[in-house]
């Protein structure tokens, strides 16, 4: 959905949703196919009241240094299969950041189609 590939950069209330339903009904994999809310390669990025919320990887992928987050709400996918969990995260800060901060940080589930 979102890709920060500057530096010093500001994210004020986003919520970023991948739609789960429509009015047809339930919206499953290939009908919308989204991999993450937001992925975040810049330094010095800060989110102020971040939601990210049924991307099929992880909803939310930190790359870039000195990133803080103040609030961050999510929910996984309700259309996942029982593999999902095992692979993908609902904040995931890469393995070759020195320095993150996050506070506020909840992440849910609704297993709608699964149990997991």
């Amino acid at each position: 959905m979102v890709e920060i590939n500057s530096g010093n950069v500001i994210v004020d209330d986003a919520w970023l949703w991948r739609a789960d339903h429509d009015v047809g009904g339930s919206v499953k994999y290939n009908r919308n196919p989204v991999s993450n809310g937001i992925v975040v390669n810049g330094d010095n990025v800060t989110a102020y009241g971040l939601a990210a919320e049924h991307t099929l990887e992880d909803l939310v992928d930190w790359e870039g240094n000195h990133g803080r987050t103040y609030f961050y709400q999510a929910e996984f996918p309700y259309d996942v299969d029982s593999n999902w969990n095992t692979k993908w995260a609902g904040y995931y800060v890469g393995d070759n950041v020195t320095n993150h901060e996050a506070y506020g940080i909840g992440v849910y589930s609704f297993f709608r189609d699964h149990y997991i």
